[in-house]
Order: structure tokens, then sequence, then C-alpha cells
């Protein structure tokens, strides 16, 4: 029996090996190109596991005019070269990154205020984030973050354009 057991278990190895070879021998690794399922599904599993942390911490900061304009500041000043001025990601020369940089009008409202502050706070390993933590201190961060939340409000509320104040 044991030995029906080990040879099952061989196989099932065998299959899940030859499975994640074809699948890795069909993804393009081109810096250009959109990631394929394999990478999309590892990427999240990872980086859902790097920012489980401060998912129950909320915005410490008031979410008044002054915080928020403070925010855009810091946002056009810091961010908006990757992110751009809408939050979109398309900076200056966002189109240059890999992986691409994301929307933040979009993909912000996935996550908390406290994930949002440990990846400003920390980076993003082996992307263009980097680590803000010594360049800002933590209620610069969270006025960052008031503004990125004003821009990924839901489409239905009004929201002036945006110009780069230099």
């Amino acid at each position: 029996m044991r030995k029906l057991y080990a040879k099952v278990g061989l196989v099932v190895i065998a299959l899940v090996f030859v499975f994640t070879m074809i699948s890795f021998l069909r993804e393009n690794w081109g810096a250009d190109a959109k990631p394929g399922p394999v990478e999309t599904f590892l990427a999240n599993l990872i980086l859902g596991m790097a920012h489980p942390d401060g998912s129950e911490i909320s915005n410490p900061i008031p979410a008044d005019e002054a915080n928020r304009e403070e925010g855009r500041h810091l946002f056009e000043h810091r961010c908006a070269f990757c992110h751009g001025v809408e939050g979109a990601g398309l900076g200056e020369n966002s189109m240059q990154f890999y992986p691409p940089v994301p929307s933040l009008v979009e993909e912000a409202r996935e996550y908390s205020d406290g994930q949002l502050h440990a990846i400003i706070s920390r980076g993003i390993r082996y992307t263009a984030m980097p680590s803000f933590a010594k360049e800002m201190p933590p209620d610069q961060i969270w006025k960052v973050i008031l503004w990125v939340r004003h821009l990924s409000r839901p489409s239905g509320q009004a929201q002036q354009p945006l110009t780069l104040n230099e």
C-alpha cells in the first residue's frame, strides 16, 4: 500500500512540475509584455502576504481641505513623476517602468489606509516604488493618502482637472 501511495505521489509531483514548466515557458518574459496568468497570480499572492499588516489602521489625519491640499502638494512633488498628476499611472516616465506603474485611481480602492501607508513607507522591492520612510514623516504620508483617496473617489463624483504646480 505504501508503494502505491508513493507512486501516486510521484505522479502528482511530476504532473505539477510539468504544468509549471509549460506555464513558465509559455510566459512572454519581455519587459514590455503584459504579465501572464502565472506571473499575475504569484505577484498578487506575494503582494498580499507582503502587506497584511496595517489593514486595520485608519488614517489619523482629519480629511479637511487644508490637509488634503497639503497631500496634493506632496503628491505632486513626490508621486506625480511616476503616477501622473491625475494618479492614473501616466507620469512623465511611467511607460519605462516594469512592472507598470499602477493607477491609484483604481487600485488604491483595494487597499486600506494602513496598507497604503505601509506601501508608501516601505516601498515595494523589485518595482519602481521606492520607500519614502526616510524622506517623509508619517503625517505627510497620511496626507498623501488623503489625496490618493480624493483621486480614487467613485466616478460619479465631480473632480477638478489637475495641473502640476512647479
